[in-house]
């Protein structure tokens, strides 16, 4: 068997213990703060995007759909996946040297080590899919109409647009009361509130323009 495929076969292995890596390294939390935080980041993004644009006249709806999975690739790639992982292996890193350091005793090969540089994966993965999946189902209206010809005003797929991402927003303030254990139609309300400011926001600005 070749090195390189000895080396698959242990990633994959490696792969199928991640639970087990996640529960030793306690890291389930941090991943679903990255999630919560980057998700929030990209959806107002996007819908500052989405009506950035509608107030600046763009009347394409594919340039609806670049606009914002270019903004939502940048963040959730190099932002929310890349530093993500970097900062985190880092952290991570230094923790197994600090333990090294007190034992007395190298952990290369140990459990703990696997855990350590495979962690970071996925908390970063789970950074990065909040930030470009979320914004990329916002703006679903404009694929939709895009695709299928339909004879529907920008106006419109703006409005639908901003809509699911206030469901998305409100999805999201219910996740966190689900895991605070506070009500979850509050918690909810909160973020989609943000949203909404940000609604009005653009439609006084656009007013005024």
């Amino acid at each position: 068997m070749s090195k390189v495929l000895r080396q698959v076969l242990e990633l994959f292995k490696n792969l199928r213990n991640m639970s087990l890596y996640v529960k030793i390294l306690e890291a389930k939390s941090i991943a679903r703060r990255m999630f919560v935080t980057n998700s929030f980041d990209g959806l107002l993004s996007s819908l500052g995007v989405i009506l950035g644009s509608y107030i600046s006249g763009a009347s394409n709806p594919m340039n609806y759909v670049g606009g914002v999975a270019g903004a939502a690739f940048a963040m959730g790639f190099f932002s929310g996946f890349v530093a993500t992982y970097m900062s985190e292996r880092a952290e991570r890193i230094r923790e197994l040297r600090e333990t090294e350091r007190a034992m007395l005793h190298s952990l290369r090969g140990s459990i703990y080590e696997k855990a350590a540089r495979l962690v970071p994966l996925y908390v970063a993965l789970w950074s990065g899919f909040g930030a470009i999946v979320l914004p990329l189902i916002a703006v679903l209206p404009f694929i939709v109409g895009e695709l299928l010809g339909l004879n529907v005003s920008i106006r419109s797929l703006v409005y639908a647009s901003a809509a699911i991402i206030l469901l998305e927003l409100f999805l999201l303030g219910a996740y966190l009361g689900h895991i605070s254990g506070e009500n979850k139609l509050v918690s909810g309300l909160r973020l989609a509130l943000i949203g909404l400011a940000a609604v009005i926001f653009f439609a006084i600005v656009g007013v005024i323009v």
